[in-house]
């Protein structure tokens, strides 16, 4: 008797099909000879049949456990043969006898304190298995070849909502809270009896006044947004009522910008640090001077496509974008009506380009210094490739079935992106297609990072869930696969995506808990993360 891996595999992909989770089978059906098995033997095998098998397993460990070494059926009471068999009972059974193979934890009940001893990292056994199934659900993830690093909680960071670290000082932190405060922190590294030890040193609180929120009625006004200048001397914050706070290193408190009537949701600096520009919730895009802290420009875009300065925009009109970017020392670009990205020059109040392409809202605009390319993703599940001077995107990548939450360029030719629908796709310019791939089905991602270095790429899901892939081993196994005519033994020369090597991996303690900002550190070994529910944290690899 025998069962090959690839047959388990077909049966595994028919199950996926017949339950309706058609993402997991996309998943296999790339990386196993799937399709070949359907073709030969689909007429053959029955709806159900991988559950069927399972049970006549079970069934066939309740007729050991009734029949003894010598073959006689052992005295059983009326209570055991009235009773359904079951998974966890035929567990148990191969537990007891087979003691040297049993799987310890999984399985485990909370109250079983045998599986719940913690181990020398201080984690639980039942921890301990709920990260190895995160790591299994994985779909497409290849960790043959090493092993899932831990990230671990150095420090808490209270009511965290947003963060980011200055981008040149690796132990400077800046993170705003809920209650119109954000705080300038050092990471500090000590030792004490010969192990590493982290503590969280405030340097100074970036104090806003509290308002009204128009949406709840309470008093409240949260940091909404976090920026940096690229010199890390000077950081913008900015909160729910709309206001802009410049600050300092130290914390000092350089300017009040006030001119915002909403939340802000994003604030870019300029490389030369004199300008920077802001959008709100509105759709109120303001370009400043740092210097005088002054208006320069002031736009307010809306859904007809006319262009408008008047302070009454409908508060209550659909969303073109939550991303702004700079294409140059004074040339710029922000979201406009349907999908349309509108290129403003520093001096020019009318727009010098536009361009068309997106059908929905803009939620990341991102440009590459070194090839001059602007890269665009959008809730209509797309991401565009634009050349200064043209109208039309150079490359268009579909794959994305929702909303795109991240994109980041990958080197010169590589773009990386997540998304709602769960996925993460590494795609390449100068093939124009996707090339590696990792899907978590039916777990929406809301956040994705990629570390300074552009080796890692963090990404947390709607279950409290952190994974970080490793792009530079990434890179070697997609250029391998580039030179493939065809890739898992297929014949008909169409290339499948690899999978994506998980680096490291980490889980949020808290049900119902999802993680909405994650920041790297410029050295990429700690991650700042804001959870829904509990305190925030800073994890380390």
């Amino acid at each position: 008797m025998s069962i090959t891996s690839e047959e388990l595999n077909y049966l595994i992909w028919r199950y996926c099909q017949e339950m309706g989770h058609e993402v997991s089978a996309l998943a296999l059906q790339d990386e196993t000879r799937v399709l070949e098995f359907d073709e030969r033997y689909k007429e053959h095998i029955p709806l159900g049949t991988l559950v069927n098998l399972v049970q006549r397993g079970i069934l066939y460990t309740e007729s050991e456990l009734m029949v003894d070494s010598k073959g006689d059926i052992s005295s059983l009471d009326e209570h055991h043969l009235s009773e359904d068999f079951n998974l966890v009972q035929a567990l148990q059974v191969d537990k007891e006898k087979f003691p040297e193979i049993s799987s310890e934890g999984r399985f485990a009940l909370e109250t079983n304190s045998e599986n719940n001893k913690p181990a020398e990292d201080g984690t639980s056994a039942a921890e301990r298995t709920s990260n190895e199934d995160d790591t299994a659900s994985i779909g497409t993830n290849d960790n043959l070849d090493g092993f899932v690093k831990t990230l671990r909680e150095i420090v808490k960071l209270d009511n965290i909502v947003s963060s980011t670290w200055n981008p040149l000082d690796e132990s400077i932190l800046a993170y705003g809270e809920k209650d119109s405060v954000a705080k300038l922190a050092k990471i500090k590294e000590t030792h004490r009896e010969e192990e590493k030890h982290w503590e969280l040193i405030v340097i100074a609180e970036l104090r806003h006044p509290f308002a009204l929120s128009a949406s709840s009625g309470k008093t409240t006004n949260q940091v909404t947004c976090l920026a940096w200048s690229y010199d890390g001397n000077s950081i913008v914050t900015g909160v729910e009522n709309g206001e802009l706070r410049l600050w300092n290193k130290a914390g000092a408190l350089q300017n009040v910008l006030n001119f915002h009537r909403a939340p802000i949701v994003s604030v870019k600096w300029n490389k030369d640090g004199t300008h920077f520009i802001s959008m709100d919730v509105e759709n109120v895009t303001i370009l400043w001077n740092v210097l005088s802290g002054t208006v320069m420009q002031h736009f307010e875009l809306r859904e007809n496509g006319s262009s408008s300065t008047n302070a009454d925009n409908n508060s209550g009109e659909d969303s073109l974008g939550v991303d702004v970017e700079w294409v140059d020392d004074d040339k710029f670009v922000i979201p406009g009506p349907k999908g349309t990205i509108f290129v403003y020059q520093i001096t020019e109040k009318t727009p010098i380009g536009k361009l068309i392409g997106h059908q929905g809202p803009i939620s990341v605009l991102e440009f590459n210094d070194s090839n001059k390319l602007l890269l665009s993703a959008s809730d209509d599940g797309t991401l565009r490739i634009w050349h200064g001077g043209n109208g039309n995107s150079q490359n268009c990548f579909y794959g994305h079935s929702q909303s795109i939450v991240s994109a980041s360029w990958v080197g010169d030719d590589r773009v990386i992106s997540c998304s709602m629908d769960g996925s993460v796709r590494l795609w390449s310019l100068k093939e124009n297609m996707l090339l590696a791939l990792s899907i978590v089905d039916g777990v929406p991602i809301f956040v994705g990072r990629i570390s300074q270095d552009g080796e890692k790429y963090a990404v947390a899901f709607m279950d409290g869930q952190v994974n970080v892939y490793d792009l530079k081993k990434l890179n070697s196994k997609s250029q391998n696969f580039m030179q493939q005519p065809s890739y898992n033994g297929n014949s008909n020369g169409i290339s499948i995506p690899i999978p994506i090597p998980l680096y490291a991996s980490y889980q949020s303690s808290e049900d119902n808990d999802y993680i909405f900002d994650l920041s790297w550190n410029r050295a990429g070994d700690k991650i700042s993360v804001a959870y829904s529910l509990q305190e925030g944290s800073v994890v380390a690899i």
